[in-house]
Parts: structure tokens; sequence; C-alpha cells
């Protein structure tokens, strides 16, 4: 059945019609999208992406950037011909479009309140459509910046976790299914610090922190990626406004008992020629068994050098029609957000043999295809140090952590290339594409031993 707001009967105070609040609702989508406006709140996907034209297909295809030295022209004779360079070429990213969706309801009880509001004899019509109009916004805006959410989660675990970004029934995506998107970060952009941004290293005076991060920043520049932005966690920047070596080189040695200031911090990388630090602090929240359960999308452990594009942008998003656009069902109604989000409305009864209840949902298709992915440089700077070594066995893998001892059980399997990608899948911050586990920069974690067919214990020490 259709929303109960179709049956509200407010005439409007100019024309003296009654009011079409879903109307209203779609009225207020399309406007913000001809002013091109971001409506309740700007999300990461808004800021960094620019969005495509949905399609009805469902493979979506990216140019991915290219960058490098630019090459120049030749100098040549009045007579002579133009040189023909070689075609760069482009290389081509394509993805599946995902679907992704959720639906609120608004019980019985919620839907007396509201018709007591209606009835009420006390309000005035003006009353009563502030707080229909405050009431379905909210509706409409939880459901929207819902599917939005997914989107920035993408782009935020990508950028952190090595361009990979997964989706697990079992962890994250409890009532969905698993996905995951590779953007294909290159090797050469995986580093790793050798000694720990951590407590233990505060006073440290060997965590030359503005040292390696003008390394990369003139690294790159040589390569034709000029770097505009690096990206943390909050608790990184506080960190780095307390390092020893940071308060040494702006205060001095004389005065570096303090912690130095944001402007100071700023000033001083500045002068240094390295990029403004931007903190990434998203906080979404999953449902499980009716609770939410909060997601951290960045992997604070990390920081990633962003590079400057020629548009501000990091890529695009392809959305992809809706199914309910292509077959509507007609006893629901339904709002075109903006980029191909569809927002659906209807009730339930005695007809449908269920409660009565209002239902809200909206649904997307749509991935976000980070083209620049070539260009940022991701580095982990905690959980690092002093890593052991992997053994292998025919019982599976065991991999010494700093914190934790973390044991895979896998089949037993005599390519330990196999291995090591299974192990890759499971732990914090491997490659998976390539099976090799980075560790410390330019070292690798040693395979101890091959593979046991014999099923002998290795020794946990690595001795043998």
């Amino acid at each position: 059945m259709k929303s109960i707001y179709s049956n509200f009967r407010i005439n409007d105070v100019k024309t003296g019609k009654p009011i079409d609040f879903l109307g209203t609702m779609q009225i207020m989508f399309d406007q913000a999208s001809l002013q091109q406006k971001t409506l309740f709140e700007q999300t990461y996907t808004d800021r960094l992406m620019e969005y495509k034209i949905p399609q009805l297909g469902l493979t979506a295809e990216g140019i991915m950037g290219r960058y490098g030295i630019r090459i120049r022209a030749s100098v040549i004779g009045n007579d002579a011909a133009t040189p023909l360079r070689a075609k760069r070429g482009f290389e081509i990213w394509t993805g599946e479009i995902p679907r992704f969706g959720h639906k609120f309801p608004m019980d019985v009880k919620e839907l007396r309140a509201l018709l007591q509001l209606m009835e009420s004899p006390r309000a005035t019509d003006q009353q009563k459509l502030a707080e229909i109009l405050k009431i379905i916004k909210g509706e409409y805006k939880d459901a929207y910046l819902g599917c939005k959410d997914v989107t920035d989660e993408m782009i935020l675990k990508a950028i952190s976790h090595l361009g990979v970004a997964t989706f697990s029934p079992t962890i994250d995506n409890p009532d969905g299914r698993m996905f995951e998107i590779d953007y294909g970060m290159p090797e050469e952009n995986i580093r790793a610090v050798t000694l720990d941004w951590s407590e233990e290293n505060l006073l440290n005076p060997k965590v030359d922190v503005s040292a390696y991060l003008q390394k990369i920043v003139y690294e790159y520049n040589a390569k034709g990626i000029p770097l505009k932005e690096i990206w943390m966690a909050p608790d990184i920047k506080y960190w780095l406004l307390r390092c020893f070596n940071i308060r040494q080189s702006i205060l001095g040695k004389d005065k570096n008992t303090r912690s130095v200031t944001e402007v100071e911090l700023n000033n001083y990388l500045q002068s240094m020629k390295i990029p403004p630090l931007v903190e990434i602090n998203k906080r979404t929240a999953y449902e499980k068994d009716g609770r939410p359960n909060t997601i951290n999308p960045w992997d604070d452990n990390v920081i990633a050098f962003i590079p400057q594009t020629t548009d501000g942008k990091l890529g695009v998003v392809q959305p992809a029609v809706e199914d309910n656009e292509i077959l509507p069902d007609p006893n629901v109604q339904y709002t075109n957000a903006d980029h191909g989000i569809r927002i659906a409305k209807w009730t339930t009864g005695e007809s449908t043999g269920q409660t009565a209840t209002e239902y809200t949902q909206a649904s997307w298709r749509a991935v976000p295809i980070i083209t620049c992915m070539n260009g940022i440089v991701s580095v982990t700077v905690r959980g690092v140090q002093d890593s052991d070594k992997i053994i292998i066995n025919s019982g599976g893998i065991t991999l010494h952590l700093p914190e934790a001892l973390v044991i895979v059980q896998v089949q037993a399997c005599e390519d330990p290339q196999v291995l090591l990608i299974a192990l890759a899948r499971e732990t914090a911050r491997p490659n998976p594409r390539s099976g090799v586990i980075t560790a410390i920069e330019s070292r690798y974690i040693e395979i101890k031993s091959a593979v046991s067919t014999e099923g002998d214990n290795p020794d946990p020490d690595g001795d043998e």
C-alpha cells in the first residue's frame, strides 16, 4: 500500500491546494541537483569524486590516471617532419557495480502519534506542516546518507588498505554478502617505516618523521607525481605534535619540553615542502541483532599521500539504474534522489498479512573508481616493528606479530605462494594480489621453511 503521507490533507497557504509531501521531497532533490548543491551533509564521496550518469549495465569501467614526466617537444629544423611520439595509453579498470540498501520501519505506535498530531485542533496547519516535514526529512536523510556511507567506506578502506576494500558478512556486513574491490595499488607505493610511530618511540631521536615524509615527497616529485595531502588518523597527528624530533626541530633544544601547536606544525611542514596533514575521522555503523556496531573504515596505523589531480578529484562514481526504476511496484511510492539513489515508501497491513507499518527504503547501485590510485602512497607507521618470521607447515601458518599470535588454518599445499596468499587475506596489512606481506620498508618477512607433508610441528621461535 502507498505511504501514509499520501493520506494527509494540509493545504498550501499560497495555492490553497493540498500539499503532496512525497512530491515536495522530489522537488527538494531536483532543485539540489540543478543547483549542484549537497543535501543534508557533504560526504567524502561528494568531496572527492565526480558522479557519472547512471548506466543500465552492471559492469563499470574507468580510465586510470597514469602519472609520469611529461615528454617535451623536440627542437627541429624549419623543413623537418614533426617527430611521432609513442602512444602512452591508458589502463582500464573494470569492476562490478554492487547494490546496497536498507529500510527503516515506523511502527503503529509512532503512526498513532503522527495521526494524533494531524487531528489535534490546537495545532495550526502551519505547525502540522512543519512537524510532518521535519519527520519525513529525517526519514529521507537517514536512508539517503546511509547509502553514501557505503561509497565513503569503499574509498577510505581502499586508500588505507593497500588499494583493497572488503565487506565481509562475518565482520562488518552481517546481513549482506562478501564483496571485495581491488583498485590495483602499485607495489612500489606500499611502504612501511622501520620504527613505529608509537608511544614507545615518542622520545626516540632515531624517529625522524619530517625527513621520512620529505624523502617520499621529493621521490615522487622526481617521478612526476606531485603530492597534495597526507591523510592520517587524528591519533597519528596528535602523536606528531608530541614527537621529540618534531618538537626539537620547531622549538629548539632548549624549549622542546612542550607539545607544538597545530599552527607551528603546519608552518614547519610547509617550510619543508611537505603537504598539509588531513585528519580522517569517519565513523559509521552496521546493525547486528538490532544493535549498532561502530565501523572505522580507515586503518589508523596507515598514513596516505594523496596526489595532486587536474580537477582536484580522486576519481568518479559510476551508478547503475536501480531495479525498481526499471520495474516499479505499483503499490510503492518512489523518489528519485540524486545520482541514481532511489527512496521508496510504502505501508503494510492486514491485506498483506503484516502488522501496520510504514517503511522507508533507500537503495543504490554504484561503485567509486579511484582513478588516481597509482599516485597514492600508503605508509604503515604502526604495527611493523619487531615482526618475526612466518613458519609454514601442513597444518597451517603461524605468524608472530608484535601484539598477537595469529594462526591461520589452510589446506596442505606444496606451493608456498598459495599459502602466502591465504595468509595475506587473513592478516592486517598484507598485499593480497601478490601474496607477499610487507613487514618493514625494503624488507619482506622471511619464509622459514617449506611445506611439510609429514605434519611436523614447526619451532615457534624459528630456530630450526
